[in-house]
């Protein structure tokens, strides 16, 4: 548990505490006592909206960052593909444009070489 959320705790736990007294305790609280307990009590409030929008940013991020790994797997499955899906893959490129024919001839004889 990190020191914000520990000193919330506390001073929640003390207000509290303050707050269960009996009404036939004097109080002496200036007007000094009651703006400091106030500011206090929204410098925790404001820490703890801050600190809950940080984790919520970082969960978001951390899921965008996952998001993004997926894609990644996807050409380790393209790897297992047969010997005849690579061929017909590569038709596809050479058809295209996308390869010389130099590079069609080598890659095929790796293709084949490798059955």
């Amino acid at each position: 548990m990190n020191l914000g959320k520990k000193l919330s705790i506390h001073v929640c736990a003390a207000a509290i505490a303050v707050s269960a007294l009996p009404a036939s305790v004097p109080t002496q609280a200036s007007d000094a006592g009651a703006f400091i307990g106030g500011m206090l009590t929204s410098t925790v409030v404001r820490n703890m909206k801050e600190q809950s929008q940080a984790e919520q940013a970082q969960a978001y991020y951390s899921q965008q960052a996952a998001q993004r790994q997926v894609p990644q797997a996807a050409p380790a499955a393209a790897s297992t593909s047969s010997p005849q899906q690579k061929l017909d893959e590569l038709d596809k490129l050479a058809a295209g444009g996308y390869i010389s024919p130099e590079e069609y001839k080598a890659k095929k004889k790796a293709i084949l070489d490798a059955m």
